[in-house]
């Protein structure tokens, strides 16, 4: 089923974050997938992983070229799927614990020729605190929920690719696992080294201590010196947040008094992107 590429009013913005959050934990196994079983990058960018809109899945790199592993979203399963996208293998976590999910794992991974000595729950960063932390089970989460945060990531991973196409230093679109944002970054100008000296960031992030509720950012950065927001343009909806963001923010709840929300977002994009390219 195609996502209707529009955020639903339907749900309570505490109901949100509080399934956002179980998934933020559920991806922790794509992860440490990447940490322990992939080659180390230096941004690591190895631990991240794309978004699939066709099948709501969030998936890792190909492990030796053997498989991926992914987590299906809409019913909370994570799964293994061959080189070629076909699925090989997949495990409901409702009801099970972290650890009963590891071994799951490991052993799906194992029947496909791949050392999981080495994989381990453990990352070198720490994410908000879930009950499953202290080996209680994933709980069971509405379905419709689920529905919804599928949609908002392939909301995202539309206007990511938009930015991604139209950017051509542009990274590709990824979820990062420490913060479960889904975006890209887009370098505007390096120094004769060739490292970026002048850059902007758009994505879609999570609940956090800035917004509380899903949102859209675009945040701008340079090497020297300091942005003078004092030309920033005035945005209908969202807004800026200069010190705490270093950038604008566009919250879930502005995107849904949006008559056209697709066009709403794009305004707030193409104003905040015009400001950033010209800092």
């Amino acid at each position: 089923k195609k996502p209707d590429m529009t955020f639903s009013s339907d749900f309570k913005t505490q109901e949100l974050n509080k399934a956002q959050l179980v998934l933020h934990h559920a991806v922790q196994f794509i992860a440490i997938s990447g940490k322990y079983l992939l080659e180390e990058k230096e941004d690591d960018s190895h631990t991240n992983m794309s978004w699939d809109s066709a099948s709501g899945s969030f998936y890792g790199d190909s492990i030796n070229n053997r498989a991926r592993v992914m987590l299906h979203v809409p019913t909370l399963s994570l799964k293994i799927s061959g080189p070629t996208g076909i699925e090989l293998a997949s495990f409901p976590l409702v009801g099970k614990t972290k650890q009963e999910s590891l071994i799951w794992l490991s052993q799906a991974l194992q029947l496909k020729q791949i050392d999981t000595t080495s994989l381990k729950l453990e990352m070198h960063y720490d994410i908000p605190d879930h009950p499953t932390d202290e080996g209680e089970v994933f709980p069971n989460v509405d379905k419709d929920l689920l529905a919804e945060l599928a949609n908002h990531r392939s909301i995202a991973d539309e206007f990511c690719n938009d930015v991604f196409a139209q950017n051509p230093k542009a990274t590709p679109a990824r979820t990062w696992p420490h913060h479960f944002d889904h975006g890209v970054y887009v370098p505007l100008e390096f120094n004769n080294e060739e490292s970026a000296v002048r850059s902007f960031s758009f994505g879609y992030a999570v609940n956090d201590p800035l917004v509380d509720e899903p949102y859209f950012y675009v945040t701008q950065w340079v090497k020297n010196g300091k942005i003078d927001y004092s030309k920033k343009p005035d945005l209908k909806f969202g807004s800026w947040l200069p010190e705490k963001l270093k950038g604008a923010a566009l919250p879930l709840s502005d995107t849904l008094k949006m008559n056209n929300q697709k066009k709403g977002i794009k305004d707030f994009l193409d104003s905040t992107i015009e400001f950033s390219k010209n800092i």
